[in-house]
C-alpha cells in the first residue's frame, strides 16, 4: 500500500511529530510504501519527495500589514500548497492520505486536492482545532467551550489566543471551512487516539459514524528496572507552556521540601516558571531544558514517579503511556482523556485539575509509599504490553486505511452506475453506442478477500461494463 502522510513539521517538534515518525517507520517495516508532505526546515531530515514541500513560513516573525495579511490568506487557504500537493499526488500516487496537524501552514486547502485526486483521507485528530479556533478548548488556563455548535465568533471576545489579527483569522478560518464544508466533503473517516476525544466531537454534532478510535501505540524497553532509589527525583516531561499546569506544581513543590522535581522540558513559559521558582524560593526544582530519546527515557526510569499537571483536556496523554513503559506510576489532573490511561490506586492517582493543596497531598502520599510507587509503576507497564503494542496499532491502522479505500471505491462504483443508467435511459440510447463513445470502458475494480472477519484488498483485476465516473 501506498501512504501519504501530512503533516506541517517534518522533524519531531513534539509528541504529534514523535507519533507519526514512528508511526511511518512502523509501515516502512511492514513493507508499504511511504511519503510525507510537510513543510520545508532543515532541522527535517532529507527526503524523496521534499521538493514537493511548502516553503517554511514563520507565522511568529515580525512583518509588515501586507505580509501580515498574506499570512493569513495562507492560513485559510493555500492555492500553492494545493499545487504542491497535487504534484506529489502525481508522482507518488497514493492509495490513501493519512492527515495530521496541518493548520495554517499547509492549511485545509491540501484536502480538497486530495478529494480532487480522488484519495480516501484519514483525518487523525491530535487536537480539538475543528471545535476550538484556538486548538485546545481553553482560555485563560481554563477548559471552555464557547464555540460549541460553531459559535466560532467567541474567540473574537474571551481572550484565549494572543493577537486581535491572530484570533481574526482564526475566526474567519473557522467559519470559511464550515461554510465550504471542507472535513464533512474531504474527510473519509476522522481518528481518534480516544474515546473522550471521539464523544466530545458527538456531542458538538459531529457525525459517530464517522469516527474510529485508536490509541497511540508505544514501545516497551525489554530490561526490568530495579526498585527505584530512596532519593529519586519526581519528573515532569513536556512543553512547557501555560495550559500544562506547571506552574501548580511549582507551589505544590513548596509544599513537600524534602522531596525534588526535575523538569524536562522547553518552551514559551520556560523563563517565566523559572522567574516563578526563584519568587516561591523553590529550592528543590531542576530545570534541565528539553530532552528527548533515549536520554529522556533514561531519565522516566531513574524517576521516582512522573507527575502531569494540565489544565487542558488532552487528546489522549503520550506522555503517560511513556511513564508507564517505564515501569513508573503517575499522578495526574483529572480531568479528559486521562480518566481512561490512568487507573485510580491501580496504575497511579488522579486530583482535581488545579487544586495545588489536593496536588501536593497526591506528592506527598505517592513519595511515602515507594512500594505502592513501584506496585503501580509495574501495572502501568503491563497495561501497555497487553493493550498499546505497536502490532495491535499496525493491525488496526491498516484494517482502517483498508476499508476506507475499500468504501471509497463502493462509493465510486455506484456513483459510475448510476451515471451509466441515466445515460441508457435517455432515449435513443444504446450500449453499442455507449461503448463506442467510450462512456463504457474495462476498469480496475478491487477484490475484497475476508480473512478473519476482516476486508483485505488484494490486487486489481479488470472486467469490463463499468462507466468511468
Amino acid at each position: 500500500m501506498r501512504i501519504l502522510y501530512c503533516n506541517k513539521y517534518n522533524y519531531p517538534f513534539s509528541g504529534t511529530e514523535v507519533y507519526l515518525f514512528e508511526l511511518m517507520e512502523l509501515m516502512r517495516s511492514e513493507g508499504h510504501e511511504v511519503a510525507l508532505f510537510s513543510m520545508s526546515d532543515p532541522r527535517g531530515s532529507p527526503a524523496p519527495y521534499d521538493r514537493h514541500f511548502v516553503p517554511h513560513i514563520d507565522f511568529k516573525e515580525r512583518s509588515g500589514i501586507l505580509q501580515k495579511a498574506r499570512c493569513a490568506a495562507h492560513a485559510i487557504y493555500s492555492s500553492e500548497a494545493r499545487r504542491r500537493i497535487r504534484a506529489m499526488i502525481k508522482e507518488f500516487r497514493p492509495d490513501v492520505a493519512h492527515v495530521r496537524n496541518i493548520y495554517h501552514h499547509l492549511s485545509p486547502s491540501i484536502l480538497w486536492e486530495l478529494r480532487a485526486q480522488g484519495v480516501p483521507v484519514v483525518y487523525h485528530l491530535n487536537d480539538f482545532k475543528l471545535l476550538c479556533p484556538s486548538y485546545n478548548l481553553l482560555s485563560q488556563g481554563e477548559t471552555c467551550e464557547a464555540c460549541k455548535g460553531g459559535n466560532f465568533w467567541h474567540v473574537l471576545w474571551v481572550g484565549c489566543y494572543p493577537g486581535t489579527g491572530a484570533r481574526v483569522t482564526l475566526a474567519a478560518e473557522a467559519y470559511i471551512h464550515k461554510w465550504l464544508g471542507t472535513y464533512r466533503k474531504c474527510v473519509d473517516r476522522f481518528l481518534a487516539p480516544s474515546q473522550f476525544v471521539r464523544d466530545t466531537f458527538v456531542a458538538h454534532g459531529w457525525n459517530v459514524a464517522k469516527f474510529e478510535v485508536l490509541p497511540h501505540f508505544q514501545k516497551v524497553p525489554l530490561r526490568i528496572e530495579p526498585a527505584v532509589a530512596k532519593d529519586a527525583p519526581l519528573l515532569y516531561f513536556g512543553r512547557l507552556s501555560p495550559e500544562k499546569g506547571v506552574d501548580d506544581l511549582l507551589r505544590a513543590m513548596k509544599k513537600v521540601p524534602h522531596m525534588h522535581l526535575v523538569i524536562a522540558g522547553d518552551g514559551p513559559q520556560r523563563g517565566a516558571l523559572e522567574d516563578l521558582a526563584k519568587r516561591l524560593a523553590v529550592t528543590n526544582v531542576e530545570f534541565v531544558g528539553h530532552v528527548r530519546g533515549s536520554n529522556l527515557d533514561s531519565l522516566i526510569a531513574r524517576s521516582r514517579f512522573t507527575v502531569l499537571p494540565s489544565h487542558a483536556y488532552e487528546t489522549l496523554g503520550k506522555t503517560i503511556l511513556e511513564s508507564y513503559a517505564e515501569a513508573r506510576a503517575v499522578v495526574a489532573s483529572d480531568l479528559g482523556s486521562r480518566r481512561e490511561l490512568v487507573h485510580e490506586g491501580e496504575t497511579g492517582v488522579l486530583y482535581p485539575a488545579g487544586d495545588v493543596d489536593r496536588l501536593a497531598e497526591a506528592i506527598e502520599a505517592l513519595g511515602a509509599r515507594p512500594d505502592l510507587a513501584e506496585q503501580m509503576g509495574r501495572a502501568g507497564r503491563e497495561s501497555v504490553r497487553e493493550r498499546y503494542t505497536s502490532e495491535q496499532h499496525y493491525a488496526a491502522m491498516v484494517s482502517l486505511y483498508r476499508r476506507v479505500l475499500a468504501e471509497r471505491s463502493a462509493a465510486s462504483s455506484q456513483k459510475a452506475g448510476i451515471k451509466t443508467w441515466r445515460m441508457l435511459s435517455q432515449p435513443g440510447r444504446t450500449t453499442h453506442g455507449l461503448l463506442a463513445a467510450g462512456a463504457l470502458a474495462p476498469r480496475p475494480k478491487l477484490r475484497v478477500a475476508f480473512i478473519g472477519g476482516r476486508g483485505v484488498i488484494s490486487k486489481y483485476s479488470w472486467i469490463g461494463f463499468l462507466a468511468k465516473p
